[in-house]
């Protein structure tokens, strides 16, 4: 995921609770990496600067905790990793932290692209932010918009 936000030119920040992700060497492609606990993120980070945050944390307490702090910040898109129903968990857990994400939040984070490799799901996550930030919805660009009519067995790329 950060590999692909910095292809786009974005600024990626990483900012994690577990000393073993929050290591520079593991995501050579952000501009700063930083351990800390969820609770703390606001003070740490100055999230008013950010297009957007991703929670990826696979930890309902501590997805509960970014949320919590994200909820009172303006950032515009929070994207939240995880099926619906873990979603609706924290959604009861929270309630009005909850709903100050209202409109913010897309969860599960990204487009429906198809595939379940982590390429795939960062890629569709990178897709659904850009999407997000230029004001689109992520539709397809239209019918006919190519002259290839069937689909290949394997991915062309022309």
């Amino acid at each position: 995921l950060a590999g692909l936000a910095a292809q786009l030119g974005w600024r990626v920040s990483l900012y994690d609770h577990r000393p073993a992700f929050a290591e520079a060497t593991r995501f050579p492609a952000a501009e700063c990496v930083l351990l800390g606990r969820p609770e703390a993120l606001p003070s740490r980070v100055d999230l008013e600067s950010y297009g957007a945050a991703v929670i990826m944390s696979h930890h309902l307490e501590s997805d509960a905790a970014y949320l919590r702090a994200l909820a009172s910040s303006t950032v515009p898109y929070v994207g939240l990793l995880g099926p619906a129903p873990r979603r609706e968990r924290l959604r009861k857990q929270l309630s009005a932290e909850f709903a100050a994400l209202n409109g913010r939040l897309r969860s599960p984070a990204g487009l429906a692209l198809g595939g379940r490799a982590s390429s795939s799901i960062a890629l569709a996550i990178v897709a659904e932010i850009h999407a997000w930030l230029h004001g689109r919805s992520g539709a397809p660009f239209g019918e006919g918009a190519g002259a290839c009519s069937a689909r290949p067995s394997k991915p062309r790329v022309a």
